[in-house]
Formats: structure tokens, sequence, C-alpha cells
């Protein structure tokens, strides 16, 4: 079913919202919950009940679940969520049967009791870096591919696109593969150890700026060129390619989707027919492109895709 009839949710406002969040872990999910907070409270100012129940998942699939049983019992109107694993599944779909509108940005797992599920392309996000990098390379070297957090859709996703595209590359050597859980000081370390056990290295498929970023410090500090890498496009991570000249193609994962789950929520209070699956658009650059998006005036943290007005965005980041 590509459309769903919310007329049997439709209610006079305000509404209960509730959000199982990954959580503010690292700034990507920090401006995941910015994007939400100005839709809830600026740009659908007073349709939403000031009792906002949010979870933050710190990350943990096993903390969201514990979570959703918790906001279920204060029965919430609506529900958006990012489920970090399949253990969520079960939880969530009782939040189904109760007659509440679940809206997601991640699937790692099979239902058919949700609304709608908004996010960008994660197969489009992988098969395209390692695409390119294979171009890069004119078919042939050794790499090193590092990814997320294990058994996250976001990370599996993105890495099995991008084996598939290898897989046509017979010359493409894959020296190791690392999951560092989406973070600069972990990336840090598999880098570091890398670097120790490989002479040579090619390329990186990375499916993140989170694992982008620590390579290209790595690789610094050892002394050794920096090989070409996509990233996303997250100001710090660009800021250093742009310092060490760095060849890199940036392909970006919108944490705008916090916003577009609650126009979701509205709309499915209002009681209109809403898609069941809604593409996010992504951003694509390469390096000639970089003076176009990068903010040198702006903080590291500051995901230069954002979708909030700038007021948000000085909210959340202050001018340096």
């Amino acid at each position: 079913m590509l459309f769903y009839d919310c007329t049997e949710f439709k209610k006079d406002p305000p509404w209960k919202l509730a959000n199982i969040s990954q959580g503010p872990t690292n700034s990507w999910g920090l401006m995941l919950d910015g994007h939400s907070d100005y839709a809830r409270l600026d740009k659908y100012k007073g349709l939403f009940t000031d009792d906002y129940l949010y979870a933050d998942g710190q990350g943990n699939a096993a903390v969201q679940v514990a979570a959703v049983e918790t906001i279920l019992a204060q029965k919430p109107d609506v529900m958006i969520a990012t489920p970090l694993g399949a253990a969520l599944k079960g939880p969530l779909d009782r939040v189904w049967d109760a007659g509440i509108p679940v809206i997601q940005m991640q699937m790692p797992y099979l239902t058919d009791k949700f609304l709608s599920y908004i996010n960008a392309d994660n197969a489009f996000h992988g098969r395209t870096c390692a695409e390119w990098l294979a171009k890069t390379l004119n078919g042939k070297g050794k790499i090193v591919m590092t990814s997320g957090m294990a058994g996250v859709d976001t990370a599996e996703v993105r890495l099995e696109a991008a084996r598939a595209v290898f897989a046509e590359y017979p010359d493409i050597e894959i020296l190791a593969h690392g999951y560092h859980d989406w973070s600069i000081s972990k990336g840090k370390k598999g880098f570091e150890a890398w670097i120790a056990a490989y002479p040579e290295i090619d390329g990186i498929w990375s499916d993140s700026a989170f694992q982008s970023w620590p390579a290209v410090e790595a690789f610094v500090e050892a002394g050794r060129d920096v090989p070409p890498m996509e990233g996303e496009p997250l100001n710090g991570f660009m800021k250093l390619v742009k310092e060490y000249d760095v060849n890199c193609y940036f392909v970006g994962y919108p944490n705008a989707t916090g916003m577009l789950m609650v126009d979701m929520a509205v709309r499915a209070m209002s009681g209109e027919i809403v898609p069941r699956y809604e593409y996010v658009d992504q951003l694509e650059f390469g390096v000639d492109e970089l003076d176009k998006y990068l903010r040198p005036d702006m903080s590291d943290d500051l995901w230069v895709d954002y979708r909030y007005p700038w007021t948000w965005v000085e909210k959340q980041f202050p001018p340096e």
C-alpha cells in the first residue's frame, strides 16, 4: 500500500508528540533533534502540547526498546522514531497496534505496522561513494573500508551497496573493513592501526564524515599522503579537506528528516492521505564546489545541508 488514509487518526490539536530519538550522541544526532524541535516549537507552534515525550536513545537500541514501553503507557497521539536495531520491531509494532501512527526514518526490519518511512537512500549513498572511488583509482588499488555502527540500517545498507560495486572491480583489493560507531576517536584508533599494518593504502571508502575526519588526521600525523576518500558535508571535515587538499567526494544524509517526520505527524493528525514512503533528497558535490558550501566562520559540528532557518543554526551553533 503506497498511501494511507489517516482519517482514523484525525484529532483536533494540540497533539501529544513522542520521539524515540537516536539521541544527540554526535552533531548529526543533535541537528536531527534540532530539526524536530524547530518543527514542533516554531513551524507548527501551538499544534503540539507542552508534554513532549522525548526519549534519548543514547545510540543504543536496548535503551530505545525500554523507552518505547515507557512512552506507550503515556498515550501519545503520534510517534516519530529512529530505531537503531531490529529489536525495535516488536515495541513499535505494539505502538501501531495501540492505534498510534508511527513515522520513522530507519527500518532495520520488515513490517507493515508503520504509517510512513521517511529517509534518504542509503544504498545510493554507499553505491555512489564506491563508484566515485573506483573511478578515481582507475579500477585498481588497495583500499580500506570504514563503517558506522554494526547492525544499524544506515551503516549496513551503505556497506552492502559499496561491496556490490567493488565486486565489479577485481583489481581493487579490500585490505580491511571496520565498524567505528560514527565516533571520531574510535575512527582515529582504527586508522592508526591500519596505517601501521599496511604500507600502501590507495583509497578509503567511508560511510560518514565521522569516519573520514579521523582518516585525514591519522594520515597527516603519520606523515603519509592522504588517499582519496568520500565524506559528508560536515563543516569540520570540509575544513580539513581544504587545508590538506584531499581528493574527496561529498554525499549528504539530511538530518532535516527530523523536521520532515514532524511534517508527516501533522498531516497524519489532520486526517490526510499520506505517502508511506518519502525520499529525502541528498546533496552531492566534489572538491571543486567545496568553497560553495564550506562555512569557515562556523562551528566544526555544523552539517551544512541543514534545512531549518538560520536562526536555528545560530541557536545550535553560535558563530565562532
